[in-house]
């Protein structure tokens, strides 16, 4: 079987994202100015992305046996992402979270994991990981103990066989599964938190300290996602920076999955042997697609 570069350990939601005028009072009601569905789950979109940028990447995680679940599993293999391992769970809800935007910048989330709290089938996983050159993990997928030995048997065994491997690390998992993120940073070529996971990981130090305390915990490369600001590569030999592509439109926009679809570009890049510079110039871009084209990419 010809390998396939990207493996992706993933959740799956449908994201249904309302903007309000004003929040309303328990029992209140309130009319939408804009409402949004669409896929999400940040494994699910970097899988996307990297099937849309041409890199073969496949999908492991979970969708419900409801009609949430058939739409989602036509959009994902409608942009060439490898299913093989996207469960359909009898009597389970696919993943659903609504987001209610409201003026001044406030979003109150309401959401059900659905069929995303069960652990992945590691014994289905484990004997293809030799089809694959790279394993991606979600970090949204370690918060029950049961689905982080599921991920971590996966991981070792990736290693063993060869895989480089890379995390982003989720702002609730960095929150509620620190240790758990932490004592995988070692078998970790590439990480890569947002600001707000990276202190929350490293705790309130300066900036250059903080990172420099994950590198210290065995990660290869901690590639840094500053939204506005850009990004940046540290590993032990180098730093690297660069600013985030600028438009007025795009200040505008939403930037929901903007930091799942850096990690495709950067990671179809370095993966096809660009340099960091390349790889994060390719991760800004990536992310800038999906801000300037909501709705179309990558799904």
């Amino acid at each position: 079987m010809q390998p396939l570069t990207c493996l992706v350990l993933g959740d799956i939601n449908i994201d249904f994202s309302l903007q309000t005028p004003a929040y309303p009072p328990e029992g209140g009601r309130t009319h939408a100015e804009r409402a949004d569905f669409r896929l999400g789950g940040s494994g699910c979109m970097t899988a996307m992305a990297l099937s849309r940028l041409g890199c073969a990447a496949a999908l492991a995680g979970n969708l419900g046996s409801d009609v949430l679940g058939d739409w989602s599993l036509d959009r994902i293999t409608s942009t060439g992402t490898d299913c093989r391992f996207v469960r359909r769970l009898a009597a389970r809800q696919t993943g659903f979270f609504m987001m209610v935007a409201t003026p001044g910048g406030s979003q109150t989330t309401f959401g059900s994991r659905g069929a995303n709290a069960l652990p992945l089938p590691a014994d289905e996983i484990i004997p293809e990981l030799a089809n694959f050159n790279h394993l991606h993990i979600s970090g949204y997928i370690l918060s029950g103990d049961d689905q982080f030995l599921a991920v971590q048997r996966i991981l070792e065994r990736a290693r063993q066989d060869g895989l480089s491997a890379s995390l982003d690390p989720g702002v609730c998992s960095s929150a509620e599964a620190r240790e758990k993120i932490l004592s995988l940073l070692q078998e970790v070529n590439y990480f890569l938190p947002n600001e707000l996971e990276l202190r929350q990981l490293a705790g309130d130090q300066p900036q250059d300290a903080q990172v420099g305390a994950l590198i210290a915990q065995g990660c290869g490369a901690l590639i840094l996602k500053m939204g506005e600001r850009g990004s940046s590569y540290t590993d032990a030999g180098q730093s690297v920076s660069l600013p985030a592509v600028q438009s007025t439109a795009a200040s505008s926009l939403a930037a929901t999955g903007a930091g799942d679809c850096f990690n495709a570009g950067f990671l179809q890049a370095i993966l096809a042997g660009a340099s960091p510079r390349e790889a994060l110039r390719a991760g800004n871009e990536t992310a800038f697609r999906k801000i300037t084209n909501p709705g179309k990419f990558p799904a």
